[in-house]
């Protein structure tokens, strides 16, 4: 069940950080209060490391960042990308 949950996030975050990062629609609070929920759920689970949680945290560190520094469009695809995979792998977990 926690994990249905944690990949529905990870799909809205997904989700957002396209909006914000393509569109400028999202205020920047928003990205960095989701952006440190994706550092913190990296970091809970980063206690039995794998390859998931160390990019976890690495994509929550590049969230948090792009609230004060732009990031061409291919670095925001391919974030929005992974984390979307990864909630839809989550969810059919």
């Amino acid at each position: 069940m926690i994990i249905k949950i944690l990949g529905i996030l990870d799909i809205f975050i997904a989700i957002v950080f396209w909006l914000f990062g393509i569109f400028h629609i999202i205020p920047s609070n928003i990205i960095l209060l989701l952006g440190l929920i994706l550092l913190g759920k990296g970091l809970i689970f980063c206690i039995k490391p794998n390859i998931t949680s160390i990019l976890d945290i690495i994509v929550a560190i590049v969230i948090i960042t792009a609230t004060t520094i732009e990031f061409p469009f291919l670095v925001i695809v391919l974030i929005a990308l992974f984390l979307l995979q990864k909630g839809i792998f989550s969810l059919m977990g």
